[in-house]
């Protein structure tokens, strides 16, 4: 699939960060957050934030950089700046090394600054869901988000196999994954292909549910390779 432009992805880091600063401030500081129940609101600021720092460390220096946790600000009053100048440092970082350079990064086949921008857009995304479920997302925006999770799940060794295959289809753009299990690891690409698993559904809810951000539902085809995918699919 085609990446955004890297216009969209710089422009999405900051709106984004001032959508989740919002959506995140309208609730107690202390509330557990229901999609990832370790986590306190504070906490879940405090991880996006840190990504944006982490990721503009690594393409200040081009290769690996100790990860290091950047404490949001005990005022919620104050979260949106505090994560907009983040979503700017590291916009100015992507813009400084440009796009497509070559960094470090920890998927083999994408070494470049751009990756990492697209990697934290959907990072805050989903992020940004955490504290707003009832948010919308642009329609392009949420495939790319998808086509962005695959190349993450490409890494996990729970999702290797033997050939099984998996399609993952929207009902409101003309957007379709086929996915492979492979013995080492995933392969997919764009299109509709018959498959032993099929999920269909809008955009938005295949790329929640892919994130764990909503129920699965049941899918059409071989429900125990579903519920293989939906385990070997956790961070």
């Amino acid at each position: 699939m085609e990446w955004l432009a890297p216009e969209r992805y710089a422009a999405e880091l900051e709106a984004e960060a001032g959508r989740l600063g919002a959506a995140a401030a309208r609730l107690p500081i202390a509330t557990i957050v229901p999609t990832c129940p370790e986590w306190t609101v504070h906490d879940l600021v405090t991880h996006v934030g840190s990504g944006h720092h982490y990721a503009a460390d690594v393409l200040a220096t081009g290769g690996p950089v100790e990860y290091e946790r950047v404490g949001a600000p005990s005022d919620p009053d104050v979260w949106t700046p505090w994560l907009l100048d983040g979503a700017q440092r590291l916009n100015a970082a992507v813009a400084d090394r440009g796009f497509g350079s070559e960094v470090w990064s920890w998927h083999p086949r994408h070494q470049t600054a751009g990756f990492w921008l697209r990697r934290m857009v959907h990072d805050q995304v989903i992020h940004r869901f955490d504290a707003d479920p009832t948010g919308d997302v642009a329609p392009d925006l949420a495939a790319d988000g998808v086509s962005d999770l695959l190349l993450s799940f490409e890494m996990f060794e729970a999702l290797r196999g033997h050939g099984e295959t998996l399609q993952f289809s929207a009902t409101d753009i003309p957007r379709s994954w086929h996915v492979t299990l492979t013995s080492s690891g995933i392969t997919w690409n764009d299109g509709d292909h018959g498959a032993d698993v099929t999920l269909t559904a809008p955009v938005r809810e295949l790329l929640l549910i892919l994130n764990r951000r909503l129920p699965a539902p049941r899918a059409d085809g071989d429900a125990a390779l579903w519920e293989q995918w939906q385990e070997g699919s956790r961070f």
